[in-house]
């Protein structure tokens, strides 16, 4: 029988496809049928892209500027109020800090000190404002917005009353900081230090040059941050954010 079966296959190799004992283990290992699952390395070419994890990792990189940006706006405000407040000491104080120094030096003009008052005066608030409104962002809170858009709105209208303010005080200014000058090459000269390694005086002219240059370079570096901000805040995706913020149902 096996033997009449080996010549029938050498006769006719088709046999071995008809054979009853061989067809169906066959048919079940080389042609599946449509029910069957597709290896895991084939994929559906019009199946839709998976959207669920792309979804939340844009929604991540999207809330990252609630992080970032109130940070660096902490440390600004920080920082301003320390400088603001370092500066309105060293002008109210001034006689105090010179005579404890040791230095006999003219005090800064009656203007540049109200000037400075009125500056530290609305300065600070706004800080408060800003570092209360960066918090609040941190904790998904719409007054935050609220209030980070308050401080872009004054701030930038400072930047403005301080040019008006320094295009009246950039004469008094020049001219005290030559007197200044001309007071700390005699405070030297009483050191002992030779006149040729006294600092030379300043030219008038190219003191208030250097004064409307740094007072455009403050200005412009001043306003930056309440533009970024203001971008921020204005973007879709931010406002879309932030108006979904809600406080938390209170549960009974």
């Amino acid at each position: 029988m096996r033997a009449a079966f080996l010549v029938a296959v050498t006769l006719d190799p088709l046999a071995l496809v008809r054979h009853p004992a061989i067809l169906p283990r066959m048919t079940e290992q080389q042609f599946p049928t449509p029910s069957d699952p597709q290896p895991a390395h084939q994929t559906d070419p019009y199946a839709p892209y998976p959207t669920s994890d792309g979804a939340s990792d844009l929604a991540m990189r999207q809330s990252r500027w609630r992080v970032i940006f109130p940070a660096i706006s902490i440390v600004i405000g920080v920082f301003g109020m320390c400088f603001q407040a370092a500066f309105a000491v060293q002008v109210t104080f001034w006689d105090a800090i010179m005579e404890r120094s040791g230095f006999a030096l003219t005090p800064p003009p009656d203007v540049i000190r109200w000037t400075t008052t009125a500056q530290v005066a609305l300065i600070v608030p706004l800080g408060i404002v800003l570092i209360a409104g960066s918090a609040m962002l941190f904790l998904r809170k719409p007054l935050g917005a609220r209030l980070v858009m308050v401080w872009v709105v004054g701030r930038l209208l400072l930047v403005i009353a301080g040019l008006v303010a320094a295009a009246v005080t950039i004469k008094p200014q020049a001219e005290w900081g030559l007197t200044l000058a001309a007071e700390m090459r005699d405070e030297m000269r009483k050191q002992g230090i030779a006149e040729d390694q006294l600092p030379k005086l300043p030219d008038a002219e190219q003191a208030q040059a250097d004064g409307i240059r740094n007072i455009a370079i403050v200005s412009v570096a001043t306003a930056t941050w309440p533009f970024v901000m203001a971008i921020v805040l204005t973007r879709r995706h931010v406002r879309a954010e932030i108006a979904s913020w809600k406080a938390p149902t209170p549960t009974a």
